[in-house]
């Protein structure tokens, strides 16, 4: 008798279908459909193709049955998740108030997920790349958190295709990685929204050069949009990126030259810098933080909720060691985590011009 089309569907392609198919074992084809690199990358392929033209699709039910079983095997073997910082001292990243609020989201988040995050420095006893590996490696951690390295240029040769990795960064050389990163451009736009809200026209902003470029200027790119799309007449300000040394002459320079109303910043100094032009903050020159974590204490400007982007990070992590997806990825996956507005004690109310401390003028005698 012909077979129907209702019989054809009324039977679900299995693994074992596929298996008979490949010849090899249904633990074989279930590890290659996972891309378990117990198995030759060849056979993993062709077991993927096997079942592309079978029509196979994993049961819904047993699939959950699966997920609880793997779960339940990654938190007993591979239990310890790895924060890995690659600064020239051990606690030079860990130490940032941003970092601490990091670590926070990722331990909590982990610690619900059954897993222990440690924070581990690469260059721990002078050890080189290769060798932190096989450290890592022996102690049976799988899962590696990248926090931002210290110099995002610089390659860091970990043996990749043994770890799941998420990164707090999409740094050139970890750009295959799934990455969380504060989104900078909708929090420039979202300063932009309160800045017009209360109406100020002489908006500047002033990063330092090297995060600017970390974060490949999203912040210029942000800031150049806002000013030149506005229902509202803008004096464009020249944006400023500083460098590491002699911030504070720059920006005083910067402010005399442009005198700014308010200033969206992400620098250090600046504060300092206002002072030495005998203006007070908030009431001659307002300042807008992009960061308001890592900056002074009860700042106006964002929160980058860093504790979520840690919580994200731990999620991502869980689900790449779910499906044993090691190694660079052949396409990454960016989450962006929005900031919100803060409101604190260093921006005014208004659009009122700059104004510098002086001396009252002298009357002239008659």
């Amino acid at each position: 008798m012909a077979e129907t089309a209702a019989d054809h569907f009324s039977h679900r392609v299995t693994l074992k279908d596929v298996a008979a198919k490949a010849k090899l074992s249904i633990a074989s084809v279930s590890l290659a459909l996972r891309d378990h690199p117990r198995l030759p990358e060849r056979t993993r392929k062709r077991v993927k193709r096997i079942a592309t033209e079978l029509g196979y699709a994993p049961d819904p039910a047993l699939s959950a049955l699966a997920a609880h079983r793997s779960r339940v095997r990654v938190f007993r073997d591979f239990s310890v998740v790895g924060l890995v910082s690659n600064w020239s001292t051990r606690d030079a990243w860990v130490n940032l108030p941003s970092a601490k609020q990091f670590i926070e989201g990722a331990t909590e988040r982990a610690r619900e997920l059954g897993y222990s995050l440690q924070h581990l420095w690469a260059q721990q006893d002078g050890a080189s790349p290769a060798r932190f590996s096989r450290i890592l490696q022996a102690r049976g951690i799988r899962g590696l958190v990248l926090a931002p390295f210290e110099n995002p240029d610089e390659p860091f040769k970990l043996d990749w295709k043994s770890f799941s990795v998420v990164t707090n960064e999409r740094a050139n050389p970890y750009a295959q990685f799934h990455h969380i990163t504060p989104n900078h451009y909708g929090d420039l736009l979202l300063c932009w929204e309160q800045l017009r809200k209360r109406g100020f026209t002489r908006v500047g902003l002033a990063v330092r050069r090297d995060l600017a470029s970390r974060w490949s200027h999203q912040w210029e790119a942000a800031h150049a949009y806002a000013q030149s799309h506005s229902d509202k007449r803008i004096e464009p300000v020249p944006t400023l990126e500083l460098s590491l040394d002699n911030q504070i002459a720059e920006i005083r320079h910067w402010i005399r030259t442009n005198r700014p109303q308010v200033v969206i910043g992400r620098c250090d100094n600046f504060i300092e810098a206002a002072a030495a032009e005998g203006l007070r903050v908030p009431k001659d020159i307002g300042y807008v933080s992009l960061n308001i974590i890592d900056d002074m204490p009860n700042a106006t400007g964002i929160d980058q909720h860093r504790d979520v982007m840690g919580a994200t990070a731990i999620d991502v992590l869980n689900s790449l060691l779910q499906r044993n997806q090691r190694g660079p990825q052949p396409a990454s996956i960016g989450t962006q985590v929005d900031g919100t507005w803060h409101e604190g004690a260093t921006l005014g109310q208004g659009s009122t011009p700059q104004r510098r401390k002086t001396a009252p003028p002298k009357r002239r005698r008659a």
